[in-house]
């Protein structure tokens, strides 16, 4: 009996253990994907084709696009009509899939978390770009050929790194507003992003598709691609979490 009982206490104990390790693995991988904004990103210079963008919600996968750009932006109230050289995001409906943006209704205000992003006719600015041109919300902001009126203060992206598109100050707008800017021409120095995520599976499965299909200028970020530090940083941290669930195997039995 007393080795019985030992033997349902030892399997009891290395299953809460190895649930506890996989429940951390996953929170670690969930969280890590944040700082990509997705499960996986397809990058490119130029606009993707239809049937990339169909496949993705074939499978099932939610789906969101970007597009980064450097251009300069000024104030619309006149004046002295400052303008500053400026990092613009265009994003879709649904940016980013993985992670939130939070914003402020002013400078110097709290800010919260939020799903949306910019509506159209509107941009969210970072705090440099607010004072840098002196604009508050309600302001209009002079993006290209097209006026948009500041309708945040945008404090947090989640996927933001250290590129040459986020050293400058920062705007996000609505793809479809980007047209009318007139910023994007032949020529136009742009990085397109078209954002999938989903069950783990899918998008695997997903990346197995696309890999072969990659044209000149595309290619295929996820966290070891993209993110090596964020990489790193986790495999650590399961080598840390699997070293402690062996740790408990071996002891369970000295005691």
């Amino acid at each position: 009996r007393v080795l019985a009982l030992a033997l349902v206490v030892a399997v009891a104990s290395v299953t809460s253990v190895g649930f506890f390790a996989d429940r951390m693995r996953q929170a670690l991988l969930r969280d890590a994907h944040q700082l990509l904004g997705a499960d996986v990103v397809l990058v490119a210079d130029q606009p993707f084709a239809a049937d990339l963008r169909d496949e993705v919600l074939r499978r099932g996968l939610a789906v969101a696009e970007a597009a980064n750009f450097i251009s300069m932006t000024r104030q619309g109230l006149g004046g002295d009509n400052r303008a500053t050289l400026t990092g613009i995001r265009a994003v879709s409906e649904g940016f980013p899939l993985r992670g939130r943006l939070r914003i402020a209704g002013a400078l110097n205000e709290p800010d919260h978390l939020t799903d949306a992003v910019p509506l159209p006719g509107a941009a969210w600015i970072d705090e440099r770009l607010a004072q840098t041109l002196g604009l508050k919300v309600g302001d209009p902001v002079v993006v290209g050929e097209l006026k948009l009126t500041v309708g945040a203060i945008l404090t947090l992206e989640p996927d933001r790194n250290a590129s040459f598109f986020n050293f400058a100050p920062r705007l996000m707008m609505r793809m479809e507003d980007l047209a009318a800017s007139g910023l994007v021409t032949t020529g136009s120095r742009v990085r397109y992003s078209l954002l999938a995520a989903g069950e783990r599976e899918t998008v695997i499965a997903y990346e197995n598709w696309v890999k072969p299909r990659l044209e000149r200028g595309q290619r295929l970020e996820s966290l070891t691609t993209a993110r090596p530090e964020v990489s790193n940083t986790l495999e650590r941290s399961e080598n840390f979490v699997g070293l402690t669930a062996l740790l408990a195997v071996i002891l369970i039995p000295l005691f």
